[in-house]
Order: structure tokens, then C-alpha cells, then sequence
């Protein structure tokens, strides 16, 4: 019976032990899909034909998510068509004036945030251009993926270049649990791809 109870007990602690780790992969994962899921419905809003939800835009606008902190980021209609987020948001929460391009924000919760944010470069074997929160690498300030008709490919946009240049072949954002265990990461490619790895 003693031995019955020292193998039930071993066996009962590596599986809590490990039950952590697998909630971190969890909760990593569903917040990478959540990331590409507003990424795919930017993609789905800029090349289809829906309608600002902001007045006086009608039709002709691009939709992206903006990053910029570790904590949140932003779904944006680009009113101006810049290619590049001009909102406010102050604490995680959109300031909405006549001119605002925010249209929601993202919240990252339980402990997990944005690791870094990069532009891959468009030139063959280019490298990447980072903001990585955790070394304090400030390359980059921040980083727009954006859609609009009629073209399906994707817009990547950083304080780097401007609304023309297309100076990336995609753009990838690093998301890490809350004990740093457990990343994955959302890439865009220029060619409108989303990607998790």
C-alpha cells in the first residue's frame, strides 16, 4: 500500500508540474491565432468591399493592426491612405476624435506580451529591423501590417519608411508567455501569407 501511494504521489506532481508549461503553450498559441485572426480580418476588410465604419470614407480605405507596445495593439482603418496607423490610443484604449483611424484595440492579457516585432528586408539575404522589448533593441518605434484593394498583398510599414517605399518582404511579431517559456510567432509576408510558427 505504501508503495501504491509513493508512485500515485510521484506520479501526481510531474503531471502538475508539467500541467503549467502546457497551460503557457496554450494560452501562447490561442494569442498567436488571436494576433492572426485580426491580421486576416484587416486582409479580409482592405480587399473586399466594405465600407469605413468612420464617416466620410466611404469605400477606399486600407484596414491594419498596428504594434507599437508590449502590451496591446491596434486594429486601424487608414482614413488618410498613408499606409501607416495615425490613431491615438492612450493606456490600451482608443482616443476617437474627427480624424481617428482607431477602431479597436487588442489587450494582451495573463501575463503574456509582445517579445519583439520585425521587418524582414525585401533585398535578397536582407536582415531584419527589430524592436525587441525584452534586450531593448529600438530599431524600430513601430510597425504597420496593412491591407487595401484592389491589391491582395500586404503593406508593411515601420518609422523606417515611407507610405511608398516598399522597403520589407514581411513582418513578423513575437509573442512569449508570461515565464518566457513558451513563443510563437505571426508573420505576414509581402505576398498577404499569415503564418504561425
Amino acid at each position: 500500500m505504501l508503495i501504491v501511494v509513493a508512485l500515485f504521489t510521484i506520479i501526481t506532481g510531474a503531471a502538475l508540474m508539467n500541467h503549467s508549461r502546457f497551460g503557457e503553450s496554450i494560452l501562447a498559441t490561442n494569442l498567436a491565432y488571436d494576433i492572426a485572426l485580426a491580421l486576416r480580418e484587416a486582409q479580409s476588410y482592405g480587399i473586399a468591399v466594405r465600407e469605413s465604419p468612420l464617416a466620410g470614407n466611404g469605400f477606399d480605405i486600407g484596414y491594419g493592426v498596428h504594434f507599437a507596445s508590449d502590451a496591446f495593439f491596434v486594429f486601424f482603418a487608414d482614413r488618410d491612405g498613408n499606409k501607416r496607423y495615425d490613431g491615438t490610443s492612450v493606456d490600451g484604449v482608443c482616443i476617437v476624435d474627427a480624424n481617428s483611424e482607431c477602431l479597436k484595440v487588442y489587450k494582451l492579457e495573463r501575463g503574456n506580451t509582445i517579445l519583439s516585432f520585425c521587418g524582414t528586408m525585401a533585398a535578397l539575404g536582407g536582415g531584419a529591423e527589430c524592436r525587441n522589448f525584452l534586450s531593448g533593441d529600438a530599431t524600430l518605434s513601430f510597425m504597420d501590417l496593412l491591407f487595401k484593394r484592389p491589391i491582395p498583398d500586404a503593406f508593411v510599414r515601420t518609422n523606417l519608411n515611407g507610405s511608398s517605399e516598399e522597403r520589407y518582404r514581411s513582418g513578423a511579431v513575437t509573442i512569449v508567455s508570461p515565464r518566457g517559456r513558451e513563443a510563437r510567432t505571426v508573420e505576414v509576408f509581402q505576398t498577404g501569407q499569415i503564418s504561425i510558427r
